[in-house]
């Protein structure tokens, strides 16, 4: 029987990757605060590891079932042939995307220099176009750069059915004790990270952060998210907490508390913990925060939220492309712009994410939706004439 489908969990999703958006906007754009007055901002980055919690859960309530007394390949290459089609054709386009801005830039004369040239790395072409992007050893994440989430999560995708009949056998207070294992991955993160570079004014190193994109470290944060994420779907199950994170009030609290936290750059190994909570309570929740994520407006940003997350970055680098290539023949540029800060920055974010909205409804319609309907009748088709053989 096909589990019922967690409404609110789809906006969640949508709301992490508008978050995503600001983040990178602050990053790669302009400064939305002043790292003297708050660094919330640059926390935003831990949005992709609740993407990674959200995943776990999200997969074994879907997907559990399948494997919960062992793999057997019919039902494997169905799971994978599922994932594929839900991820790779934005994927390429994307990819092809940036790279056709690469080709673009190169042919206007623009030289590139520091953090770009590392993004545009020919030799990290074949791993983005087989899905192994997840073993990328950059110091950067290179061309679609949210896309590393999308390669490490893929390695997930192959592990996951096999963790499933193991962890399925086990006891609750196993699954318990198993929340040590991200726990001491989160932390053993926190004191590898080295240094970030300071290429920017407004983005200087931050203190106990695991923003670590570099193979085995971003394996090991999508490995502690995904499996955080199944220790929490045993908890949904068991109505762990259930009066408690089930209010509104409470989910709100917890947010609230979060938000100051990364003000104050509490250590992230200890913020993270926050996820789980709101996800399991958000799953439990009928009321009126229920009923806000239910609309339509919440629920269209739900399915919207890859496409969100893919393109954003490839329309980032359009209008930088275009700024660059305006200035490679100017004889005397004028002198660089100190760092601003101010509403005006703000403002021409939301006007970015309003760019962003339209383009991923455009993508999600025309890409999304139709590539993976195609892909899963071929899938289909393919499993019916492998049954009458």
């Amino acid at each position: 029987m096909k589990p019922a489908y967690l409404t609110t969990l789809t906006s969640l999703r949508g709301i992490a990757a508008i978050l995503v958006v600001f983040f990178h906007f602050h990053i790669f754009v302009a400064p939305l605060t002043n790292p003297a007055d708050s660094e919330m901002i640059r926390h935003l980055y831990l949005m992709v590891d609740f993407f990674f919690i959200l995943s776990g859960f999200v997969m074994g309530y879907v997907y559990g079932d399948w494997f919960r007394t062992g793999v057997i390949k019919a039902s494997f290459m169905r799971y994978m042939g599922a994932r594929f089609a839900r991820i790779y054709p934005l994927h390429l386009l994307t990819f092809l995307w940036v790279f056709g801005i690469y080709v673009w830039i190169m042919n206007a004369g623009v030289k590139l220099q520091g953090g770009a040239e590392m993004v545009f790395s020919l030799p990290d072409v074949p791993l983005h176009l087989l899905l192994l992007n997840g073993f990328n050893q950059a110091v950067t994440a290179t061309w679609n750069t949210p896309s590393w989430s999308i390669g490490s999560e893929w390695l997930m995708y192959l592990l996951f059915p096999f963790m499933v009949p193991l962890f399925s056998r086990s006891s609750l207070r196993v699954k318990a004790a198993l929340l040590l294992v991200p726990l001491s991955g989160y932390i053993l993160l926190t004191y590898l990270q080295p240094p970030m570079p300071d290429y920017k004014e407004w983005l200087k190193t931050l203190p106990y952060n695991f923003d670590a994109i570099t193979f085995p470290k971003s394996f090991i944060r999508c490995f502690c998210g995904f499996l955080t994420g199944m220790i929490c779907l045993d908890a949904y199950r068991e109505r762990w907490m259930y009066g408690l994170l089930g209010n509104g009030m409470v989910l709100a609290a917890i947010g609230t508390g979060l938000l100051i936290c990364w003000h104050l750059n509490v250590p992230d190994a200890l913020t993270i913990w926050t996820f789980p909570l709101l996800i399991i309570g958000t799953a439990y929740n009928q009321g009126r925060l229920a009923r806000l994520l239910n609309t339509r407006v919440f629920q269209r940003l739900g399915d919207w939220s890859f496409s969100i997350y893919m393109v954003h970055i490839p329309v980032v680098f359009t209008f930088l492309a275009v700024d660059l290539i305006s200035k490679v023949h100017v004889k005397n540029p004028p002198a660089p712009v100190g760092v601003h800060y101010g509403i005006s920055n703000l403002i021409t974010c939301l006007v970015f994410v309003a760019i962003v909205l339209v383009v991923a409804s455009l993508t999600y319609r025309f890409v999304e939706v139709p590539a993976r309907k195609r892909l899963n009748a071929v899938l289909d088709r393919e499993k019916q004439q492998y049954a009458f053989k």
